[in-house]
């Protein structure tokens, strides 16, 4: 680690990943829980991924050191969907002014929109937001009362309405799929390999 680099604790990004609706909400994976702290810290413009794919194949590499367990795959509440609670963070970045774009060219459970890395520092474009159903999903979240100031939401697992999460989950898809449809800006071309 050099002087610019610094270790963000728990005490930074639970009450991060708390602002934007919590753990069971936002997906707690370290990528989600990264990106939401990014966001209430840093502020960005753009969030680009790459290597956070959490596409498991049955064979070869499925981890960036090699073979492993698909451990974003656990049982656990928060992970039902991992395709849903992307769309939800590209939405509430968006709302925030920041873009959230995929690097990869391989499977993605990430539904940002695609982008080679020599763009994303021109990049000028978020998703059109439907502000009234975006609010309308949050308050839907916030009515469900999963808080979990001290980050630990398995310990309330079995109080969690899991086709309440489906149906939230399923309300992001559908925003975001909106917001791709209603974009009337020219994307920005992805080069392939």
């Amino acid at each position: 680690m050099n002087e610019t680099q610094r270790i963000v604790e728990a005490d930074e990004f639970v009450p991060a990943q708390n602002l934007y609706g919590g753990f069971v909400h936002a997906g707690a994976t370290m990528a989600y829980t990264t990106a939401y702290w990014a966001l209430a810290a840093l502020k960005p413009r753009v969030m680009a991924f790459m290597g956070c794919d959490m596409v498991y194949p049955k064979t070869g590499n499925t981890h960036f050191y090699g073979t492993g367990a698909p451990d974003p795959l656990r049982e656990d509440i928060s992970l039902r969907d991992l395709g849903a609670k992307s769309a939800r963070l590209a939405l509430i970045a968006a709302e925030q002014g920041c873009a959230c774009l995929n690097l990869s060219q391989d499977d993605s459970s990430l539904l940002f929109t695609r982008a080679a890395p020599e763009n994303v520092l021109n990049w000028n474009r978020i998703p059109f937001l439907d502000h009234e159903r975006y609010q309308a999903l949050r308050a839907v979240e916030d009515a469900l009362g999963y808080d979990t100031p001290d980050g630990r939401y398995q310990n309330s697992a079995d109080a969690v309405d899991i086709s309440a999460l489906d149906r939230i989950d399923a309300g992001w898809r559908a925003l975001l799929s909106q917001a791709d449809k209603a974009d009337q800006g020219e994307p920005v071309p992805l080069r392939r390999r």
